[in-house]
């Protein structure tokens, strides 16, 4: 049994038992709550019962941070940046998806994957999945850590629709399942390497094609970032969520990382002691530069990307005005009248 997690039991158990002040004679004919439940505060927008998990007492590492996604957004980039930082532990590898694909393996298992550190740095992890988790998987996250910091970094809707297709059939014609990673096909022999690049080549696929990816929930539900955000609003509060801009990657690396340092409690780091410059403006999975799979997307398919997609960054700058956040995505209105 774990110190934390049996500290953390405690103090839940002893919240719901403060609110109990004894049973009247009518009180004492209804069920009980299980003592191991407790709801969440009045400033949410809808009330949720939080219940413990059934391995809660193995846990035994406090989570601060999460990044949520999204799907080729930077994430990795972040990552990296991240684990130069001795202040910080992220697990060695990047998305561990143990809320969507491990939850199986336990929280002992979870705990696991958080490198040995001293109690004074900061444990975090980034899987870009967790954008799309259901209620009782935010439910459990909130339970285990309410005070968490949640971030979620934004790309241009088409953009990343298209790179997250890209990465999906290049991974297809390498015969790779759902998590599995690959390399870039530098580890092949020539004529097997020729064989995939060509396979690979979206100009070997027709609009059609394209569009049913598009359109299927994989796709479709990465690309509503405010159905998503809005889903983990309802178990976080909005102070304990940033949304970043990912053009910001590329535009002032330095400033975007400061921004999740300070947001995630580590605002006393000099990231120049740790992070020179020509590693902020490194680029990770990047296609093979001797591939068409770089290439733009062809004119008409973007229109109809454009059309499809408009609607979600519409409904996000919404919420980014909701938010009171200054920047925007391209909605693509024009494509739309």
């Amino acid at each position: 049994m774990s110190n934390f997690a049996e500290r953390l039991g405690k103090l839940k158990d002893a919240m719901n038992d403060k609110t109990d002040s004894g049973p009247t004679a009518n009180q004492k004919k209804r069920r009980k709550r299980p003592q191991t439940e407790t709801t969440l505060d009045a400033e949410f927008p809808k009330k949720r019962l939080l219940s413990r998990p059934h391995d809660f007492l193995d846990l035994n590492v406090k989570v601060s941070f999460l990044c949520i996604g999204a799907q080729k957004s930077g994430t990795t980039w972040l990552h990296v940046m991240l684990k130069k930082l001795p202040m910080l532990c992220l697990p060695d590898q990047k998305e561990v998806h143990f809320w969507d694909w491990n939850r199986r393996k336990g929280l002992k298992w979870y705990s696991q994957q958080f490198p040995k550190r001293s109690n004074s740095v900061l444990c975090g992890e980034i899987t870009p999945c967790y954008a799309i988790l259901d209620d009782a998987q935010i439910s459990e996250v909130r339970y285990l850590f309410p005070d968490v910091k949640i971030i979620f970094m934004a790309r241009d809707i088409v953009s990343r629709a298209w790179s997250a297709i890209i990465m999906e059939l290049r991974n297809s014609v390498r015969g790779m399942q759902a998590g599995e990673f690959g390399s870039t096909g530098d580890d092949m022999d020539k004529r097997t390497k020729e064989r995939y690049l060509h396979e690979a080549d979206p100009s070997q696929y027709d609009d059609g094609y394209f569009m049913e990816r598009l359109m299927h929930a994989t796709h479709r539900k990465r690309s509503d970032y405010a159905s998503a955000i809005r889903k983990w609003l309802e178990y976080f509060p909005r102070k304990q969520i940033l949304l970043l801009n990912y053009d910001d990657v590329s535009r002032r690396p330095r400033k975007l990382l400061e921004e999740v340092l300070t947001f995630i409690g580590a605002d006393n780091v000099d990231t120049q002691d740790f992070i020179n410059d020509e590693e902020l403006s490194t680029h990770f999975n990047a296609a093979p530069t001797e591939s068409k799979m770089k290439q733009s997307i062809r004119p008409n398919l973007q229109k109809k990307m454009e059309c499809y997609l408009s609607k979600y960054a519409k409904d996000f700058n919404d919420l980014l005005e909701e938010l009171g956040y200054s920047w925007r995505l391209n909605d693509y209105n024009k494509v739309t009248k």
